[in-house]
């Protein structure tokens, strides 16, 4: 409806309900090749859109868990100890 009216982009940019966003990527169990060439790693990438202050993309390929982290520094003063807290997670995880 907001697409219609031409206010879809309005909205995102004002609204106020949603702060993250966060893309989970079941990738290939098994490492593929282009051409011949096999692909060693894949870096997903996303986009903090409208007033989205931080954004997770996280992507499983042939066996490695890649997370990256996207966030808008001026609405996100706090980023470096976001993502040292981040790692600090994983790295609990993987024990």
């Amino acid at each position: 409806m907001l697409a219609q009216l031409g206010l879809f982009q309005w909205f995102v940019d004002r609204q106020r309900l949603i702060h993250t966003f966060v893309s989970n990527l079941r990738g290939p169990e098994q490492r593929l090749s282009i051409f011949g060439c096999p692909v060693t790693a894949i870096v997903p990438l996303s986009a903090a859109t409208g007033n989205v202050t931080v954004s997770f993309t996280v992507l499983s390929y042939a066996g490695d868990l890649t997370i990256t982290l996207i966030a808008d520094p001026d609405a996100c003063p706090d980023l470096a100890t976001l993502q040292g807290l981040l790692a600090e997670e994983l790295a609990e995880l993987a024990r």
